[in-house]
């Protein structure tokens, strides 16, 4: 006898718990028994990709994953509806990451050179650019499992976002607030001053969450087991173990004698998350509003070297992002001042609605010069590996592979805020930031054109030369976004490989 609809969303309702229970067995049977009963059901022909992903995971099965992924594929042709064709990609994108988790995590050089990351990613995102009109529950879990793909990958501090935007949707949602922590504890040891803070608050939000039933409903007993060692590993490095039920203080910052400039320039920095900083908690305190990250090294009493030579590096790499940032700010505030020099220089008005003025040229600046930074943190590879390329040739682009292959020393690194450096890379070879390099190109090479977004329709299209303002401003955000990442990952990286060589010679 053939089910009603809502009995068959029931049905899949409780396939579903039971997969997160870590009953892939019993899933597998009433699903099959499910689809017996009911052929040719179009809902449950839909449901069944994005299951039986779940249960070839739960039970280790690659044939399942994969002829699941074929069908999902397949399907996805025939979709009309934005929402099913996110759903699908959503399940489709899943079944990558699952069949990497599976068949080659294990193998360190996979994380680098592994098509399925890759289409899992890639998925992720054709899911995001649709997504709108989906209903929050689906919002937020893609959100979260996106983050989990950009964490596999190394762009822990994406991911991290990624997990911010859950809980922009859901406050509560344990499952991006655990997943954040475990982010969040990663940077700690790059963190300056706020370091055991920042394992401290990772240890709360942890504790926070780790009872709590959508924990497994979510995320299942391998996400509870995966907080549960985070735990256990944060608990590990407090010999007073008091201290990490400690409620934490961030008074706010005085504010008094701050001119109204500096006022504008920390509260657009702030809401844009511009500084270089881990901080989760109110944004008016002292530790939201600076850039303390740099690498953190225990050197021999007699190395008066080492730390020095890399510092200067960085401190070079951190002064261009703040003066980028700086320009950025000068572009949003007007003043008197900069009216009065901008009209000092004789432009035409071309009488359509495009802008030349003294702000549009510190915008324009401020994108070019942090996006410069991606080459000095290309240069700092090469230096540091000693790769012995001719500074002509070092690009951010150009420096991770000998003859179209990886470079060894990438490969071999084991190092996965390199790997997260190298995958930007990839998405840059791969044009994923195309509007990113067209307007570079533009503003480098040829001109770029900005218009009014209130008076002109350039916002709504695509053009390598012209551009509406709002569209420039957030492609500008974007790239800040982007180079404060690969910042990060950069000093996570020396951080990691010189400590690593500490404990070597200990």
């Amino acid at each position: 006898m053939k089910m009603s609809n809502s009995e068959i969303s029931e049905q899949i309702n409780i396939v579903s718990s039971l997969i997160n229970k870590g009953k892939f067995i019993d899933a597998l049977n009433m699903l099959n028994k499910l689809e017996n009963q009911n052929p040719d059901n179009s809902y449950i022909q839909f449901n069944k990709v994005g299951l039986l992903i779940d249960i070839g995971l739960g039970i280790e099965d690659e044939k399942m994953i994969i002829d699941a992924i074929n069908e999902g594929e397949n399907n996805l042709a025939g979709i009309k509806d934005k929402n099913l064709i996110a759903s699908m990609n959503y399940n489709l994108a899943n079944g990558y990451l699952s069949l990497f988790n599976l068949s080659e995590r294990k193998r360190i050089h996979a994380f680098l050179e592994s098509d399925n990351l890759q289409k899992s990613k890639s998925k992720f995102r054709d899911t995001i650019k649709i997504f709108n009109e989906c209903n929050n529950d689906f919002k937020k879990q893609v959100w979260v499992n996106y983050g989990n793909c950009l964490d596999t990958i190394g762009r822990t501090l994406e991911a991290f976002y990624a997990y911010d935007k859950a809980l922009k949707i859901d406050n509560n949602f344990s499952m991006a607030i655990g997943n954040r922590a475990q982010a969040l504890a990663f940077f700690a040891d790059i963190s300056g001053k706020y370091r055991d803070a920042i394992y401290i608050e990772a240890y709360q939000e942890l504790r926070s969450v780790i009872n709590n039933e959508d924990v497994i409903s979510f995320g299942g007993i391998s996400a509870k087991e995966s907080f549960k060692s985070k735990l256990k590993e944060i608990e590990s490095m407090f010999k007073d173990k008091n201290i990490l039920e400690k409620k934490l203080e961030h008074p706010k910052y005085n504010e008094s004698r701050l001119s109204k400039f500096e006022k504008f320039y920390i509260n657009f920095c702030v809401n844009e998350r511009l500084f270089l900083n881990f901080h989760i908690h109110k944004n008016n305190c002292e530790a939201s509003i600076v850039d303390p990250i740099f690498i953190s090294l225990i050197t021999d009493i007699d190395d008066n070297e080492t730390f020095y030579r890399l510092a200067k590096n960085i401190n070079q790499i951190k002064e261009d992002y703040a003066i980028a940032r700086l320009l950025l700010v000068q572009s949003q505030y007007r003043k008197k001042e900069f009216d009065n020099i901008s009209k000092r220089t004789t432009l035409i008005n071309t009488l359509d609605y495009s802008q030349f003025n003294i702000y549009i040229g510190l915008l324009k600046s401020a994108f070019k010069e942090v996006l410069d930074i991606l080459d000095k943190i290309a240069f700092f590879i090469n230096d540091y590996f000693r790769f012995g390329l001719s500074e002509r040739r070092i690009y951010f682009t150009s420096i991770w592979e000998r003859n179209n292959e990886i470079r060894d020393e990438i490969l071999e690194s084991k190092n996965f805020s390199l790997y997260a450096l190298y995958d930007i890379h990839r998405d840059i070879k791969t044009n994923y930031y195309q509007k990113i390099k067209d307007i570079r190109n533009a503003i480098t090479h040829r001109k770029l054109v900005v218009y009014d977004s209130v008076l002109t329709d350039w916002d709504t299209k695509d053009d390598r030369v012209n551009i509406g303002y709002d569209t420039f401003l957030n492609e500008t955000i974007n790239v800040f976004q982007l180079v404060k990442s690969a910042i990060t990952y950069l000093i996570n990286f020396v951080n990691i490989e010189e400590n690593r060589k500490i404990k070597k010679d200990y």
